[in-house]
């Protein structure tokens, strides 16, 4: 089993308090002002990827009145795997607390089996961003890697309160359905999902914005509900990952940077 955990801290700002991780994987601050009050974390691995019988276990704990953005360090790959590859990560955000994890893609390879189960869990006053993408696999190997995994299968559920508020189900085995169908990925390759809440606030101007902007990128599909009065969740169609991982980082380094100014006028 391969694990990671990180546990944040507060001093002047959030700093790192604890952190444990065993091989491939490395966790480093790649915050380059100490003074902004977000802390940013960045996931590096020595490995390739996630091969055959690998499990990950991440555990992430953000403390009360703290923020963290947790970064990866490039796209993941998931290697041919006949017994299969599992990732386990449980995140805890407290009373007022920020997180935000927008990885970048997913990228099954053919013959790959892949399991994941994200279980978060916020408070009334925690905002959360939290993106997924996943990709065809090796698009540009030519035909022989389109949709040439095994199996996918994601299961995000988001608890506030102890109470379950959100919960996303990616269940893909490509031999079993025609992922060209009307209703399916049709003439698109990727796609990615992202989940916002925020406390005491409508979204609406936020979604507004959203809408405004994918108004004008090429080539993508995309819908975007309300899913309670604070929270919204977003899913676009698309045929390039970078284009994806690029539009879902903007996002999110806004919503930084506006926690950084709450937390500084604060």
């Amino acid at each position: 089993m391969e694990k990671y955990s990180l546990k944040t801290g507060l001093r002047e700002q959030t700093i790192l308090k604890d952190v444990y991780f065993t091989p491939p994987f490395n966790l480093v601050e790649v915050r380059e002002n100490k003074k902004n009050p977000l802390l940013e974390m960045m996931v590096m691995s020595s490995s390739p990827g996630i091969l055959n019988d690998d499990f990950y276990d991440i555990n992430i704990e953000v403390i009360d009145g703290s923020s963290l953005n947790l970064q990866t360090q490039s796209y993941q790959r998931i290697y041919i795997s006949v017994k299969g590859t599992n990732q386990n990560m449980a995140i805890s955000v407290g009373e007022s607390a920020y997180f935000s994890h927008v990885p970048h893609p997913v990228v099954p390879h053919k013959g790959a089996r892949y399991t994941a189960k994200n279980t978060i869990n916020i408070k009334s006053s925690s905002t959360l961003l939290w993106g997924e993408i996943l990709t065809c696999g090796r698009k540009y190997m030519g035909e022989g890697e389109l949709f040439q995994f095994k199996k996918h299968h994601a299961i995000t559920e988001i608890y506030q309160e102890d109470v379950l508020i959100f919960k996303d189900n990616l269940y893909i085995v490509p031999e079993e359905i025609n992922l060209k169908e009307f209703g399916q990925y049709e003439e698109f390759t990727h796609q990615g999902s992202l989940f916002f809440i925020t406390p005491q606030t409508d979204v609406i101007e936020r979604m507004e914005k959203i809408v405004n902007r994918l108004s004008k990128e090429d080539g993508i599909s995309y819908g975007i509900s309300k899913v309670l009065d604070n929270a919204y969740v977003l899913r676009i169609l698309g045929n390039e990952g970078e284009q994806l991982y690029k539009l879902f980082t903007q996002i999110r380094r806004e919503e930084d940077y506006l926690i950084n100014q709450s937390v500084k006028l604060n």
